[in-house]
């Protein structure tokens, strides 16, 4: 039983089942607790007040790449004391159609679940 244990633990050393692991692509630091400095792996002092990423990546990571531009048109109606016409159009940036109504809604006064109450005119996808 002691052999089993053994060889099993030796196959998980050498990434004999699980293949290479997530966490072995990880990148080492040290950190030291007293004077809070962090080390790399080659040994340097790394700057907690540095940058991690680059101007070019900061760019891509603020891309809107899941919103569209949507116009939307209420019924004529009142609700909560707030008069939705159906030719006022409300323009948002929204991800699906129900965040859409969601921002035109408050864009038009409405305020906490009144959007849910709403009737829609029309709702276009535009971008």
């Amino acid at each position: 039983m002691k052999k089993t244990s053994t060889k099993l633990k030796d196959m998980l050393n050498e990434h004999y089942i699980l293949g290479e692991l997530p966490s072995s692509k990880l990148k080492k630091i040290k950190w030291n607790p007293v004077t809070g400095k962090t080390m790399n792996e080659e040994g340097h002092e790394e700057d907690p007040e540095a940058p991690e990423h680059s101007e070019l990546e900061e760019s891509a990571f603020s891309l809107n790449e899941g919103f569209g531009t949507w116009k939307m048109q209420f019924v004529n109606m009142t609700l909560s004391g707030v008069t939705l016409d159906s030719k006022k159009v409300y323009t948002v940036k929204a991800r699906s159609t129900v965040e859409a109504i969601k921002k035109a809604s408050k864009a038009a006064g409405l305020s906490g679940n009144d959007w849910m109450a709403t009737q829609t005119h029309k709702l276009t996808k535009i971008g």
